[in-house]
């Protein structure tokens, strides 16, 4: 956003930025002793707006980095992910929605996203949104570790979803398998989909049904893909690994270059 990178390091109570044009500087520090371990960020470009999720809250950081209490939360939650209108924000319990009111420029209270019932007992790690519904990557220890792209049946009692298309079903390591999918990122001019495969150390990615694509496995050894970002003015795909490098692979007419 803005031309900077933000990081967030595990355990820790600051987020690290950097220059887009010079990464090898020392990174200026966004802290605040009242941050409860930050789980999660993202980054709202149109409002120059970036969202810190915790144990208890979600806190914005506007221009000169004035942070402030957005919202506050009774539920534990893992990740979060955003768009022009929502805030989506996800735990093992389910995925709720912030719904953006352009009158008072804040967010709605959270509602809830209800999965598929076949989905129910599934434990959601990430989701994001897309034109024509979300996409969600959930586990449930050994039965399966899946990707699933949702669609809104438009009912107006349940707002219940239906599960289009889906990719990966049991847990493992073929080419058709993923092994705890923990995060998300999405290419929004083709509709790729990017999924840190984390136990296997990897990322799949998927084109807008959900069919693979291609697998980048060239990461650093000694690390997990925990954390994606797709920068679209750069075609960049960002990865945070779990040993504290960011990655970063350019698409170029579907040419990978490794960085």
């Amino acid at each position: 956003m803005d031309g900077r990178i933000y990081v967030l390091q595990a355990a820790s109570r600051s987020i690290s930025v950097y220059g887009m044009e010079d990464r090898r500087c020392k990174p200026e520090e966004i802290t605040s002793s009242d941050f409860d371990r930050p789980q999660d960020i993202a980054a709202c470009s149109s409002r120059h707006v970036l969202y810190i999720l915790d144990q208890s809250c979600i806190w914005q950081v506007k221009k000169n980095d004035q942070i402030s209490v957005y919202v506050r939360m009774s539920q534990v939650s893992a990740t979060l992910s955003i768009t022009k209108k929502h805030l989506l924000v996800i735990s093992s319990d389910g995925v709720r929605k912030c719904t953006d009111d352009s009158v008072i420029s804040s967010f709605k209270p959270m509602s809830e996203f209800r999965l598929p019932v076949g989905l129910s007992k599934a434990k959601p790690w990430h989701a994001v949104e897309v034109n024509d519904g979300h996409v969600v990557a959930h586990a449930e220890a050994a039965r399966f570790h899946r990707v699933s792209k949702l669609r809104d049946t438009q009912r107006l009692i349940d707002r219940s979803h239906v599960e289009d298309f889906t990719y990966g079903r049991e847990v493992g390591e073929g080419e058709d398998q993923l092994s705890s999918p923990v995060y998300l990122a999405m290419e929004p001019t083709h509709g790729h989909i990017f999924v840190a495969d984390h136990d296997n150390s990897r990322v799949v990615v998927l084109d807008r049904n959900l069919k693979r694509v291609l697998t980048i496995t060239e990461l650093p050894e000694g690390g997990y893909p925990t954390r994606l970002c797709y920068v679209e003015d750069t075609s960049e795909l960002l990865i945070g690994m779990t040993n504290g490098l960011v990655v970063g692979y350019k698409f170029n007419w579907y040419v990978l270059v490794y960085l």
